[in-house]
């Protein structure tokens, strides 16, 4: 639980990332580069405070920045999620295509060993995601395992205050 507490008081804190994308030679894609940008909050709607890790808390964050695919090609990127504390996990939404159409992906929960991972994968068409979460005291790594007939990557993120 102290791990789970632990993370929400950095999410109230970080404010941009960095990432880079691998793919295996199995990955049809084509997905391989860097980006980097900023991080914005809102909190939520509901009588929670963000900022204090209580059940029903809620966080909103923002992502836009860059993604550099190659040395002169650049595009923008933007993500958009919803953190849920509700004691024993913290869920997270994508809300990719607005707050009236959320995608749950999964919930963050405590491995037994201090760790922080997904308690089941997310399945997107035929690909499954997961991820795990490595705390620091001003970021956050977040690694993304991407598998699929299709997919076969792996996202590195870095988060800071």
């Amino acid at each position: 639980m102290q791990t789970l507490t632990n993370l929400w008081t950095l999410l109230n804190r970080l404010n941009r990332f960095s990432f880079k994308v691998n793919a295996d030679n199995d990955s049809v894609t084509g997905w391989q580069g860097e980006g980097q940008g900023l991080i914005k909050r809102r909190a939520g709607t509901n009588d929670v405070k963000s900022d204090e890790p209580g059940s029903g808390a809620i966080i909103e964050t923002i992502e836009r920045g860059d993604y550099y695919v190659t040395a002169d090609r650049k595009v923008s990127m933007h993500n958009q999620y919803l953190w849920e504390f509700e004691g024993d996990h913290i869920g997270l939404t994508h809300l990719r295509f607005g707050w009236d159409k959320p995608v749950f992906l999964f919930d963050i929960i405590e491995n037994g060993q201090g760790e922080l991972v997904t308690r089941q994968s997310h399945q997107c068409a035929a690909d499954n995601y997961d991820a795990s979460f490595v705390l620091h005291i001003d970021s956050l790594v977040m690694q993304w395992r991407i598998q699929g007939p299709k997919k076969r990557e792996v996202l590195d993120y870095i988060y800071w205050v």
